[in-house]
């Protein structure tokens, strides 16, 4: 009976064909593909703020990309590859993995818009739950978690950012560009 149990634990560790010490960096998002991990488009947003309705639909806080309006990470709709990211111990991933869908923008501009926080007219926090994706999440190895995403509708999307851990101190870039990780769904 050990030997049976031993021998099922081996085939999942080798089935799972990802190792924590793959994956370079914690609180980073990779995909799987071709059985080798890939990074996501790492991109540098701008923080803007938008009144909406003149201010009486309150204001949101987006993640801009200007001069980029689609990621050149690409999935079809049915062939989502597997997404992975390191934690480290004692950390709540579902405290902290949250992906955005972009907003829909004319067809002239050339940005993508990510809702990040939105406030209400009188100042208190706007349900904004409608563009956020929270993920289930599974533990793979160690500290190596698969981020299970539900059916993903084509468009844009991007990893909100993250501010533990040893990255957040990299998440501002020097130009004031807080660094997300983009990719995009098509049909």
């Amino acid at each position: 009976m050990k030997k049976i149990t031993f021998l099922l634990i081996i085939q999942l560790v080798l089935s799972s064909g990802i190792k924590a010490q793959e994956v370079q960096k914690n609180f980073v998002p990779y995909f799987m593909k071709d059985g080798k991990v890939e990074s996501f488009e790492r991109k540098g947003a701008k923080i803007e703020a938008k009144a909406i309705g003149f201010g009486y639909g309150g204001v949101n806080q987006y993640l801009t990309i200007f001069n980029s309006k689609y990621s050149n990470v690409r999935f079809k709709s049915n062939d989502v590859p597997k997404f992975i990211m390191s934690l480290d111990e004692g950390i709540d991933p579902l405290d902290i993995v949250i992906i955005s869908k972009a907003d829909v923008v004319k067809k002239r501009k050339k940005y993508r818009r990510f809702i990040q926080k939105g406030n209400s007219m009188g100042g208190g926090s706007k349900d904004i739950s409608q563009h956020l994706i929270v993920p289930e999440l599974k533990k793979i190895d160690e500290n190596l978690y698969e981020i299970i995403m539900p059916s993903l509708v084509p468009g844009e999307y991007a990893f909100q950012p993250i501010y533990k851990g040893v990255e957040a101190n990299n998440i501002m870039g020097t130009s004031g560009e807080v660094r997300i990780y983009c990719f995009g769904i098509d049909d």
